[in-house]
């Protein structure tokens, strides 16, 4: 890439547009502060380094990027916390990080019944006690049939 050629938008050759924005970036960085969950910012929402969430809101690339975040977060917690996981099949793995994902970790881990069925391989208890068995089937019903059918059959279908 020739850095002295002059970025299209700006007319600023490369190197120095760069140098702007890095410097553009300490600074803001330095006078917005970064605050790790959302916060009111004159009568708006906001996140991060003064992220606008209410006027901005975020992409669909930044979305994509927050949720891969969160599956490795729920993988990691899901691992090191049920040792029978490693021993799943691929579709079941995919079923107990669907729902850690959507219970959180504090509220998976409420499920004893289901994860002690999950370890002794009981996968037909296992899904009922996440359906129809369970308050969580009745806040979310399709969403805990299909979790419980993956886990009962083995099976996904996307």
């Amino acid at each position: 890439m020739d850095l002295c050629r002059p970025d299209q938008r700006t007319g600023i050759p490369l190197h120095v547009h760069s140098l702007i924005m890095s410097k553009l970036i300490e600074l803001l960085k330095r006078q917005e502060g970064l605050r790790l969950h959302p916060y009111e910012d004159n009568g708006d929402q906001s996140i991060g380094y003064g992220r606008n969430l209410t006027s901005v809101g975020l992409t669909e690339q930044e979305c994509e990027a927050l949720l891969r975040n969160d599956v490795t977060r729920v993988e990691g917690e899901v691992r090191s916390s049920y040792p029978y996981f490693e021993g799943l099949s691929e579709n079941r793995q995919i079923a107990v990080l669907s729902l850690a994902y959507n219970l959180g970790q504090t509220r998976h881990a409420k499920f004893i019944n289901h994860h002690q069925a999950m370890a002794e391989g009981d996968f037909v208890r296992a899904a009922e006690e996440i359906y129809p068995g369970s308050l969580y089937a009745t806040q979310v019903p399709d969403r805990a049939r299909e979790i419980a059918d993956i886990i009962a059959d083995d099976t996904l279908e996307l």
